[in-house]
């Protein structure tokens, strides 16, 4: 039996015989654990891959635990004099190294695994819905990253227990070279720097986790790990050789060895630095875990699209936003690909490197941090990345490039304490107006104040959330554009958004059309946060809300409507009111469309639509960047229906986007399940097992 597996063996057998073992197991998998949990939550509804959540969960425990199981594998060797017998012997200190490298990469593999094991159980009893698209392949490449990353932890303690006879001072030195000094310097340049991470980005080990873990795999990257696993491990041998020459009088050798390891530091300093310098990105195709699914809607318009179009993401690569866009971009290429469609180029400009671009690009307008489509050397559309961008989002600007339409107008109210989509705060609406811009209408302000009709562009009018009363003559002017007395043909169109069971400013209106508003919705409902309010049941025989079964819609304060005597008091025909429920929570309705009118007779009369909705704070840009839902698709849904577009047939999360759909209590379940659970039955499993064993011995 070669020396190298007989280290390894004596190595791994020493390790599970110590019930410290089992302790570092279980606090490292009950960490991991709540990070993940954390993480999950903080990347609901982004462009993560549940894979490169996961990794980025453990990766930051690594460090510890190879400290831990590496830290006296030659310092216990020197305290106790054993260090001397095994030189002794005709065998080479590499194969010691080796050996000895072998078994603490192998337990520390082991604790990746459970780690996984762990995730993916308590995914499958929690989330079922998430799990169908969860495969163990998928996470082969955040196992690989985790594994190349735990093999360069090893190596270094390993190289540390060699230069100490104390366990504890080696494991210390271990963490102060591999966490406290990298990630202290770190935080203090990214907060040292005016512009914080922007310059600096996300620490670097935790940008290779991520990036691998999502199939982008740098060579530069994975050559300078395994060149600095190779120092490491000729460092253990070297300072372990250094042991023979003690009191023989080599000074020589001593210092030859010193110095070969000094220049073996320097050697992989500056190839690494050659490897990242000449780096080659590959972009493997991982599927199974938070892969890219593109709904019918946007592969159609890929596919009926034609000519070319250069998408640029300008903004900087150590952007944290940046390498969920790349991959975005990256897909939605392969996807237009696919379907032999319209073809897409995509380019990064980055402004503190590509001078020339940037400076054409600002000059232009466009401002640092944007995605820019541009077709035959014109720029068609530019928006901000900050506001988010998903598939529903680059579909519609595609389509508008692809195929010009008629821009009509959203009128907003204003002046009773309305929410303002100009507002780009949290509690602003920019995040949907932006949206409405995108399939082609024009976001307008009107005053109802102001004498004279509703412009003709007027595809309907928006009341967000007013919280003052409106004056009887502009409850007069709204009832004249719904009746249909301002010079049109037909009624108009209205989506109101109440703000709260005290705000009413609309009620009267509303209770004429057939809506009557109540208090808060009764019945026991779901929750995320404690506040909001989880909305399920979607109606299913109107156009709004037919889509939405399987969805969900978070409203954060909502308040309950019911049909007002207005509908049961209608007649027949061109009076006749219908009230129809879209969606309810709790046993109560917190959204209702109203039609009235009857346009078979002639088509050119559009008949009234009135579409009610108990919360505004479901559309706010808060709700839209904070949720995974389909708060957005909702909204635009209805504004369709109400304008007379053909209405979304398909909604959902953008493609791409991490979405749990975990309640409050379902997210405590997992938390529990994985964090307390699952690391506690490892630990009872491990110290049944070291009982067992020291009790044969």
């Amino acid at each position: 039996m070669s020396p190298v597996r007989v280290t390894f063996r004596r190595t791994v057998g020493m390790a599970r015989n110590l019930y410290t073992t089992a302790i570092a197991y279980g606090l490292f998998l009950s960490g991991a654990a709540i990070l993940f949990a954390f993480n999950l939550e903080a990347a609901e509804g982004g462009m993560s891959r549940l894979s490169s959540v996961w990794a980025v969960s453990v990766s930051p425990f690594l460090p510890a635990l190879a400290a831990l199981f590496g830290m006296d594998v030659w310092s216990d060797e020197r305290r106790t004099g054993r260090m001397d017998i095994l030189l002794s012997a005709p065998v080479r200190e590499r194969d010691y190294v080796i050996g000895k490298f072998l078994g603490v990469w192998m337990m520390t593999m082991v604790a990746i695994a459970l780690s996984l094991v762990g995730a993916l159980v308590g995914l499958r009893l929690s989330v079922p819905a998430l799990c169908e698209a969860t495969t163990l392949s998928g996470f082969l490449p955040a196992f690989f990253a985790l594994g190349l990353q735990s093999a360069l932890w090893c190596a270094v303690s390993v190289a540390s227990s060699a230069l100490f006879t104390n366990s504890a001072a080696s494991a210390a030195a271990t963490l102060a070279v591999l966490v406290a000094v990298p990630r202290g310097l770190w935080f203090a340049l990214a907060n040292w720097s005016p512009i914080g991470r922007s310059r600096f980005g996300e620490f670097p080990v935790d940008e290779h986790a991520f990036d691998i873990a999502s199939g982008l795999v740098s060579t530069g990257t994975v050559i300078s790990y395994c060149l600095f696993i190779a120092t490491a491990l000729f460092v253990a041998t070297k300072t372990v050789a250094l042991v023979r020459c003690v009191g023989r009088g080599a000074a020589g050798l001593r210092f030859t060895t010193r110095l070969s390891i000094l220049l073996a530091v320097v050697f992989s300093v500056l190839a690494s630095a050659l490897a990242v310098r000449l780096d080659e990105t590959l972009d493997l195709p991982v599927g199974g875990v938070g892969a890219t699914r593109f709904s019918q809607r946007t592969r159609s318009i890929l596919s009926t699209s034609r000519g070319s179009v250069t998408v640029t993401a300008f903004m900087s690569r150590k952007d944290p936003a940046f390498r969920q866009l790349a991959h975005f971009l990256r897909a939605v290429r392969r996807e237009s690909n696919e379907v032999g469609g319209i073809r897409i180029e995509i380019r990064y400009v980055d402004p503190t490197l590509d001078l020339g671009e940037a400076q054409r690009l600002v000059r232009a307008g466009v401002q640092n941090g944007s995605l820019v489509f541009e077709r035959a050397g014109r720029i068609i559309e530019n928006f901000p990345v900050a506001g988010g961008c998903g598939e529903r989002m680059f579909a519609s600007v595609i389509e508008r490039i692809a195929t010009p339409f008629h821009r009509s107008s959203v009128y907003w109210t204003c002046g009773h304490g309305e929410v303002s989509f100009e507002d780009y705060g949290p509690e602003g609406m920019s995040d949907i107006a932006r949206e409405l811009s995108l399939d082609g209408y024009v976001n307008k302000f009107v005053d109802l104040t102001s004498g004279g009709t509703i412009a003709e562009d007027c595809a309907m009018i928006v009341v967000a959330g007013a919280r003052t009363d409106f004056s009887s003559g502009e409850a007069d002017r709204l009832r004249a554009y719904l009746e249909g007395r301002n010079g049109r043909k037909g009624g108009g169109r209205l989506l109101v958004l109440e703000d709260s069971a005290d705000a009413l400013a609309v009620s009267a209106i509303l209770s004429e059309w057939g809506v009557r508003v109540s208090g808060p919705p009764t019945g026991p409902t779901r929750t995320i946060s404690g506040t909001d309010v989880i909305a399920s049941e979607f109606g299913a025989e109107h156009p709004v809300s037919r889509p939405f079964a399987g969805q969900q819609v978070v409203f954060l304060k909502p308040i309950s409507l019911s049909p007002s005597a207005a509908v049961a008091e209608a007649g027949t025909g061109a009076d006749r009111k219908v009230f129809t429920e879209l969606v309810r929570a709790g046993g109560s309705c917190l959204a209702a469309a109203v039609e009235r009118g009857d346009a078979s007779s002639d088509l050119d009369i559009r008949p009234t639509r009135v579409v009610a909705v108990g919360d505004v704070g479901f559309a706010k840009n808060g709700a839209l960047r904070t949720y995974a839902n389909a708060n957005g698709d909702f909204f635009l849904n209805a504004v369709k229906y109400l304008s007379g577009r053909d209405v979304l047939t398909e909604v959902g999360a953008d493609a791409g986007r991490l979405v749990s759909g975990m309640d409050r209590a379902t997210r405590s379940r997992f938390a529990v399940n994985t964090s307390v659970l699952m690391p506690g039955a490892v630990f009872l499993v491990f110290v049944a097992a070291t009982f067992r064993r020291r009790r044969r011995q």
